[in-house]
This record gives C-alpha cells, sequence and structure tokens, in this order.
C-alpha cells in the first residue's frame, strides 16, 4: 500500500503544478476580493446544486430561470473566470480519476 500511497502522493503534486489548478487558483483569489461577487456566486451555485439534487423529472425550467435571474452575475468578468477555471480544474480531476479507475470493477 506504500507504493500506492507515494503515487497518490505523486498525482497529487503533479495536479498542483498543472496550469489548470494556477489558474483555478488565481481566479479564485480574485473573486474572494471581491466579496459581494463572491457571496453571490455560492449562493448561485447552491441553488443550481438544490436544483439538480432535488427537482423531480427534467429541471431545465428551474434551470434556465436561474440563468436568466442571474445573467448579470454570470457576465460578470471576474465571475466568468472564476467558474471557468473551477470548470477546467474539476475536468482534470474528473478526466485523471477515469484514467486511474479505467478497467477497474466493482
Amino acid at each position: 500500500m506504500s507504493e500506492l500511497n507515494q503515487a497518490c502522493q505523486k498525482m497529487n503534486q503533479l495536479l498542483k503544478e498543472s496550469s489548470e489548478y494556477w489558474t483555478y487558483i488565481f481566479a479564485r483569489d480574485q473573486i474572494r476580493s471581491h466579496a459581494e461577487l463572491y457571496s453571490a456566486v455560492q449562493n448561485f451555485k447552491k441553488q443550481y446544486s438544490d436544483i439538480e439534487q432535488y427537482t423531480e423529472g427534467n429541471p431545465y425550467d428551474a434551470l434556465r430561470r436561474l440563468y436568466d435571474e442571474n445573467d448579470e452575475l454570470l457576465h460578470n468578468e471576474v465571475v466568468n473566470e472564476y467558474l471557468r477555471a473551477e470548470t477546467d480544474f474539476t475536468q482534470l480531476i474528473q478526466n485523471t480519476l477515469d484514467r486511474i479507475t479505467s478497467g477497474l470493477s466493482l
């Protein structure tokens, strides 16, 4: 197991050295310096998550309303950069996990 732990630590370090990670860290720090924007984005993400999790059937209409209500927020340059960077880094992690677990069955 020690070899596996070492490989995980190495993978963690490689993720931290990636351009996606550093772009995310920069964007996160930028938005955090705008307290109102950061709070609004966190609220948007919470509402989005709640709709995805708790809406029965197709959540399209509820999500459409949420996007319409937050149009100005989502078109803010700082917010847009943050959400893009977060998505890119999350996608990198997901792709990495998919490759690591490829071929495994439970």
